[in-house]
């Protein structure tokens, strides 16, 4: 059930920042000083792209909740709540962060008629203070290539959809990133190595670093200082050699991450590669050979898809030949929940992992147990780590340099999931455009000797 509340004590503009902004949504930063609500944010929607009954904001909560969460796991997505809003406090803090927003986002402003805002942690901070937070945001996008039988262009199921993509969207004198998602899905440790140092080389919306909430800009001026400081490593003379050397603690740090977290990065693969099953080609075959009547689905409708997902999966009859075979019988409930699993893979392909680290503490563990006090009650699931424990073969900068001490700091870390709205219908015909202009402007790129490997 949602957890919908009223709580005067926010609506104040003065209590609020501007933290950041997408297509859809502006989330706003608590800066009180009420310890219930610190280590908070905002998030607020721009407008209804969303055709549904209720109110969109309860139903993006709703799909992150009793769709999403059930599928990933209860311990990845976070908690939230559902603050009841008014127009006039959402027009006033409209006008507070407007000088501050991107020029170009301005043409968008917060809907004023939104019921609700959607209240939850700020996974780049922890809660208290007890040492600063490094948060690493990653947005890993397709995790796997297709398979599907009813893809008409043979360059798909060599090459994975980022790496076509990524030379569709790059400029005229843009550099193209290395970065393959199924590099990073692999977990093997020199390909995620591999794709770690790609991201650091051209992080895109893909890799973004946070210190104590603040965005640095990766490859910007000072951007190593502030990461000196997390790792505390004196940086008067921050030459070529100590600027290699952290940046492969970060490195180091994000594969040890990963490889302790690697069911969250199969868990995600297989979600996007079963529900992706016919791919945007044969879901376009379906639309157009089928011609269903189509609607969003009510919460209820999607927990059944959800449902129905499970038990197919679990059967484990996903092939390519029952897959052809399905399609040619296929009734009418059977081509809408394709069809809406297919929009289910598209929201976890755009979804983002934020991990969090900080210096372990003593306190850690009595803080875990006194949350109550906070305004979200269910506790954080915080896991130590440290440099010294990676399996694999750290580059020779660590080896070489004389800072083993830092090896041997134990941190402790959170991951959570975010990013988990809900894509409408209507996007359908977006995607099969999108799809075909991909694959045409690949193959014209001359860059088919580029295979990707799961």
């Amino acid at each position: 059930m949602a957890r919908v509340e009223t709580i005067p004590e926010l609506y104040n503009t003065t209590l609020w920042k501007f933290k950041a902004e997408g297509n859809a949504n502006i989330t706003l930063s608590y800066v009180g000083e009420n310890a219930r609500f610190s280590a908070t944010v905002l998030r607020l929607r721009k407008d209804n792209q969303l055709d549904t009954i209720i109110d969109p904001q309860y139903f993006t909560y709703s799909y992150a909740n009793f769709v999403m969460k059930p599928l990933i796991g209860d311990k990845y997505v976070g908690e939230s709540i559902l603050l009841e809003v008014q127009p006039e406090f959402l027009k006033a803090l409209s006008k507070s962060v407007l000088k501050i927003r991107s020029n170009k986002r301005t043409q968008k402003d917060i809907d004023h008629n939104q019921k609700y805002a959607i209240l939850t942690p700020d996974h780049t901070v922890f809660p208290s203070n007890i040492s600063p937070t490094l948060s690493v945001e990653l947005k890993p996008k397709w995790a796997f290539l297709p398979s599907s039988p009813f893809i008409e262009n043979f360059v798909k199921f060599q090459s994975c959809r980022f790496c076509m993509h990524k030379y569709l969207k790059r400029g005229p004198t843009d550099d193209v990133t290395r970065y393959c998602p199924l590099d990073l899905f692999s977990l093997e440790d020199k390909r995620i190595r591999k794709a770690i140092e790609a991201l650091i080389d051209c992080p895109g919306s893909n890799l973004k670093l946070f210190i104590q909430g603040l965005q640095i800009e990766i490859g910007k001026e000072n951007w190593l200082t502030s990461l000196c400081e997390f790792f505390e490593i004196g940086y008067p003379e921050l030459d070529d050699k100590k600027q290699h050397y952290v940046i492969d603690m970060l490195i180091v740090l994000l594969i040890q991450v990963i490889m302790k977290e690697q069911y969250l990065f199969r868990r995600l693969k297989i979600l996007q590669k079963t529900l992706d099953e016919l791919d945007i080609e044969g879901i376009n075959k379906l639309l157009i050979t089928l011609r269903p009547k189509l609607s969003e689905p009510l919460l209820e409708e999607w927990k059944l898809i959800v449902d129905e997902y499970m038990k197919r999966t679990t059967a484990n009859n996903s092939n390519n030949e029952n897959v052809l075979e399905f399609m040619s019988t296929m009734e009418n409930k059977q081509i809408h929940q394709r069809i809406y699993e297919y929009l289910m893979s598209a929201t976890l392909k755009d979804c983002s992992i934020i991990f969090s680290f900080r210096k372990s503490d003593i306190r850690d563990f009595a803080e875990q147990k006194s949350h109550s006090s906070q305004i979200f009650q269910n506790k954080e699931r915080l896991q130590q780590i440290s440099l010294s424990e990676t399996q694999s073969p750290i580059s020779d900068s660590l080896n070489k340099y004389p800072y083993d001490n830092y090896l041997d700091k134990p941190y402790v870390y959170k991951v959570n999931v975010i990013d988990l709205d809900p894509k409408p219908l209507a996007k359908l015909p977006y995607y099969q455009e999108l799809d075909a202009k991909i694959v045409e402007n690949y193959l014209k790129c001359g860059a088919t000797n580029n295979k990707c490997s799961e």
